[in-house]
């Protein structure tokens, strides 16, 4: 073979292997990161599995109970400038505010609908903002708590200017809103943010993204570096940049973990790896027989009493 030839060859096989880098990381990030309306699941959509059929009926009904609950529209701009769009219940004079971070490619109105209810019974504040990239909130991109931890950021901000510093702030989150609610638990939250509720939380992005290739039974190379990649290139993002495992390490408010034992979405195991990371006071309920975000529904009395005792305990 001439040194031409060879040449070529190479720059042929250089190509090739450039262009399917190139497709299977923007396969990765649309498949993981991108923001897409069919996607989306919608309000009074019940998944199936993990536990979801044996409660559907009466999450459908707090469903309906928060769909009829009269709110006021609000919005914040993000550090990188988009509109993001929550809904706000007013709570009775005195009441603390409950600041609620939904889950991956969900919504607040289900994934928040159990302890909504709870909320209206005590009279509390609730802020549900739409994550980036979900409902109304502007963004391209899902970044699974990288960058919605400075959303929560403004949130908080905005909570606090609203309410006054008499009003105690807790940021709740489900799933990705976990995560969420703990990689802002290093962040200068105001001084009225009294705690942290995370249910079902991942402790890192790059975790979770080898969770899901591994739970559906795909190939971890090439998929894993492809999707990786993809965030990279095409979400502007690193999913190695930040991690709930390492903001609760600088973390200084207290925080309640939750998570069902029967998860296999999230296992129950990266709620024991936060805890044991947790610089803060921290306190951990795991629920018997609870799968990926049914812990509210399994053993309503167990959470309640753990999140009451959690929330008085640091109301001041």
């Amino acid at each position: 073979m001439s040194v031409k030839h060879a040449m070529k060859t190479a720059a042929v096989l250089t190509g090739a292997a450039a262009l399917t880098t190139a497709v299977g990381a923007w396969c990765g990030y649309r498949t993981a990161f991108q923001a897409d309306p069919r996607r989306q699941s919608p309000i009074q959509e019940i998944p199936e599995g993990e536990g979801f059929d044996e409660y559907r009926e009466q999450m459908l009904e707090n469903i309906r109970i928060l769909l009829e609950t009269p709110y006021e529209r609000v919005t914040v701009r993000s550090h990188d400038g988009l509109k993001l769009v929550g809904k706000f219940y007013e709570g009775q004079s005195g009441a603390p505010l409950i600041l609620f971070f939904h889950g991956y490619r969900s919504t607040a109105e289900r994934d928040g609908s159990g302890g909504f209810q709870l909320c209206r019974e005590r009279g509390w504040h609730i802020l549900m903002p739409d994550q980036r990239a979900h409902g109304e909130s502007q963004g391209d991109t899902i970044t699974f708590g990288v960058r919605e931890r400075l959303d929560c950021l403004a949130w908080a901000r905005y909570a606090a200017r609203r309410m006054g510093p008499d009003t105690p702030i807790f940021l709740w989150g489900i799933s990705m809103g976990a995560a969420t609610v703990l990689m802002a638990s290093d962040l200068p939250l105001p001084e009225t943010v009294r705690g942290i509720v995370a249910d079902c939380g991942y402790d890192t992005p790059a975790g979770i993204v080898k969770e899901t290739i591994h739970h559906r039974r795909w190939p971890l190379f090439p998929l894993y570096p492809f999707t990786a990649l993809g965030a990279r290139l095409f979400g502007g993002f690193s999913i190695t940049e930040t991690s709930a495992l390492d903001c609760v390490k600088r973390a200084r408010l207290p925080i309640l973990l939750i998570h069902g034992e029967a998860d296999h979405v999230v296992p129950c195991g990266m709620a024991l790896a936060l805890r044991d990371a947790c610089a803060a006071e921290v306190q951990l309920l795991t629920v018997p027989d609870a799968g990926h975000g049914v812990s509210w529904y399994v053993d309503m009395p167990a959470y309640q009493a753990a999140l009451l005792r959690f929330m008085e305990a640091h109301m001041e």
